[in-house]
């Protein structure tokens, strides 16, 4: 991954580009739910496991990095260049991809204590079963819009926390105090009243699908998040120990080889019926959601993450919720009920809780 920080001027503070950088990530995924939510309502293709897999796919883009690193010939720093062909060169490409295949190496972390590295073949098999949580975590979020409000998915996609919070406490990376429970007390009574509140009569999916449809799914997609980030908690630990663009290529490429089957699954029991998008203002619309609302968007929130904290990530993402809640307000003329916004508020501050 380009290493931004070392080209940013020292008189431009790294904590406060990175909260901009959250901020971006925040608009950003507000605004990819909106346009999904468009493209399945309003131009009724209705097709989120499609739309999840376009975009896992633009991973893969992360692997060309990958390959260059591999091919270029690495040399110790103060060192002429050797002649193309020459021994020292191809010992240096010999021992790249070696030190790349290799099962550990020692790093050193931010705290100054050693770490082992994750090699090529540990990061790929990590990245397998990451792929898989994250693409039904990501296609019940999808399909969620195809039933419920942008507003109604984002507030219950936000339990999330409290699913990391309850299988983090089970597998013993995280600790249970008597806030926590409370949070997660307050954010059960929220989501009661955020699914029961009636915010528009009409909310019916485009299929004759109910909300509280749309309401499981994302709380489904809010469950398997949880579960990834345990998985990336027990296995990964610190940042250092993993390089996150080869990772993420990795997750790319799985889903491009192994998920397509699901298709014909899916077509041949009618759930979602194979269509390939009709026109070039949905495939830019498809695109542009796939490299905007995916692509970069999780390379922002990679460098938020650095430039600040993981817990001021998690806090800031809360930011979703209000300015959802915002959106369908403005745009989609939705006429919350007072029990709403007390539902609302409540899984707001068990989010906030759970991270303390």
């Amino acid at each position: 991954m380009l290493n931004l920080r070392q080209y940013l001027p020292k008189s431009i503070g790294r904590y406060a580009l990175g909260i901009f950088f959250l901020l971006c990530v925040v608009f950003i995924w507000v605004s990819s739910s909106f346009l999904m939510s468009f493209m399945f309502k309003e131009r009724e293709y209705n097709k989120p496991v499609f739309i999840t897999y376009i975009n896992t796919a633009t991973f893969t883009l992360y692997l060309a990095g990958t390959l260059f690193r591999l091919v270029r010939p690495q040399r110790p720093k103060n060192q002429a260049a050797a002649p193309e062909g020459s021994p020292s060169t191809a010992s240096s490409r010999k021992n790249s991809l070696v030190g790349m295949d290799r099962s550990t190496s020692m790093i050193t972390g931010p705290d100054g204590h050693p770490v082992d590295k994750l090699s090529m073949k540990e990061t790929a098999k990590l990245s397998l079963t990451f792929c898989l949580l994250w693409f039904a975590a990501n296609g019940c979020s999808n399909a969620s819009l195809s039933y419920t409000s942008v507003s109604n998915s984002t507030i219950l996609c936000s339990t999330s926390g409290l699913f990391t919070l309850i299988l983090g406490v089970l597998v013993r990376v995280e600790r249970l105090t008597v806030l926590r429970v409370a949070s997660v007390v307050a954010s059960i009574g929220g989501v009661y009243l955020v699914t029961t509140s009636v915010t528009q009569s009409a909310e019916e999916g485009p299929r004759g699908h109910t909300r509280l449809v749309g309401d499981i799914l994302a709380i489904v997609s809010a469950f398997f998040y949880g579960c990834y980030t345990i998985l990336i908690k027990l296995k990964i630990d610190n940042e250092d120990r993993v390089h996150m663009p080869t990772f993420l290529g990795f997750v790319g490429l799985f889903n491009l080889v192994l998920l397509w089957p699901i298709f014909f699954v899916l077509h041949y029991t009618n759930v979602e019926p194979f269509e390939l998008p009709v026109g070039l203002d949905m495939w830019g619309m498809i695109l542009l959601n796939a490299l905007i609302g995916t692509f970069l968007s999780d390379y922002l929130w990679l460098l938020a993450v650095l430039m600040t904290s993981p817990l001021v990530v998690t806090l800031g993402i809360a930011l979703t919720n209000p300015l959802a809640m915002l959106g369908d307000l403005m745009f989609k003329g939705m006429e919350m009920t007072p029990w709403y916004w007390v539902g609302a508020a409540l899984v707001m501050i068990g989010f906030l809780a759970s991270n303390k």
